[in-house]
């Protein structure tokens, strides 16, 4: 970890708040501002972009720099702040300093931040007072509750501990709001619909946004997974457009649900569909691929359409 000389960002050139996503809560949208608390990350998980980038290198912004841009901000008329530091714990002193710092300054900004569920484990004890000083959720790439899935992507957490953090945000009284690369070469039909499953038994489809049922492992010039024996057979070619490698699914089904699955996601995003009846799609969508009978369970899912929902960003996000 180190500390580097930081400017306080410049916004004057920048569309106003309104023009960015807004924080939804209890029916009711707030303007929200974006910082860094710090830069880089001291993980490598195979699939992220940042690691080829700052190869585990990690620096802080300095807290009045922080807090100069969090002002500059909440002038501008925003109530909510996301820290958008690739992972906001990996400095858990610096992070929490700087939410004690807003959160004296500013009694009213809530907060978000992004973190690793390992982070979220070991530093547990601090969760409170992030709480306490307006951390309203928090976002964490879960990925897949798969275990292979996460050994191949080097996630750094299994599936088990994914419950654990669950339970424990739940009882801190910070929402959770997952991310998901469901599509890799390692998931299969029965540990996409068990992720499913757990995500209805668990409580957390109003958690997510249903745009994280279809994302696609993505794979630049530069990628860990290159170099990775595990992943070889399934790489294709670069395609220069996208500048992303082609990789494929042993499993034909799994690439046809994927493109289903994103039709089906795209067109409920279109209309504002609610997203009970959006995640039934994708199960009933999932049921159709495995071959099972489910897929004929009608429309309307019993649910509350006028119910509480979690905070969320306007604009879907995933880690």
């Amino acid at each position: 970890m180190s500390s580097e000389p930081f400017p306080v960002p410049s916004r004057k050139r920048l569309p106003s708040l309104d023009g960015y996503a807004h924080l939804e809560k209890d029916g009711t949208a707030y303007l929200a501002g974006y910082v860094e608390a710090s830069r880089g990350c001291k993980h490598h998980c195979f699939h992220c972009p940042i690691p080829p980038v700052y190869e585990g290198r990690f620096s802080v912004v300095p807290k009045e720099i922080v807090l100069a841009d969090i002002r500059a901000q909440v002038d501008a008329g925003a109530a909510h702040i996301t820290f958008g530091d690739p992972d906001f714990l990996n400095g858990p002193k610096h992070a929490l300093r700087v939410a004690q710092a807003m959160h004296e300054a500013f009694p009213n900004l809530t907060f978000d931040c992004t973190t690793k569920i390992e982070h979220l484990l070991k530093h547990r004890s601090i969760l409170p007072e992030l709480r306490d000083c307006g951390c309203i959720f928090i976002v964490s790439a879960v990925e897949s509750l798969n275990d292979t899935v996460l050994e191949n992507l080097q996630k750094g957490h299994a599936s088990t501990e994914v419950f654990a953090v669950i339970d424990l945000l739940e009882e801190v009284g910070i929402a959770l709001r997952p991310s998901f690369v469901p599509f890799t070469p390692w998931e299969t039909l029965d540990s996409y619909l068990y992720l499913l499953n757990c995500v209805e038994n668990t409580g957390l489809i109003d958690h997510i946004d249903p745009v994280q049922y279809t994302i696609r492992l993505l794979v630049p010039p530069g990628s860990s997974l290159l170099i990775q024996s595990s992943f070889q057979s399934y790489l294709g070619t670069l395609d220069q457009e996208s500048f992303t490698y082609q990789w494929t699914h042993p499993d034909p089904r799994m690439d046809e649900l994927h493109k289903a699955v994103t039709v089906a996601v795209e067109s409920a995003s279109q209309i504002g569909e609610d997203a009970f009846v959006t995640f039934q799609r994708v199960c009933n969508l999932t049921y159709t691929a495995i071959g099972r009978e489910e897929s004929s369970i009608a429309f309307p899912m019993d649910f509350e359409p006028d119910r509480k929902r979690p905070p969320r960003l306007t604009e879907d996000w995933f880690c």
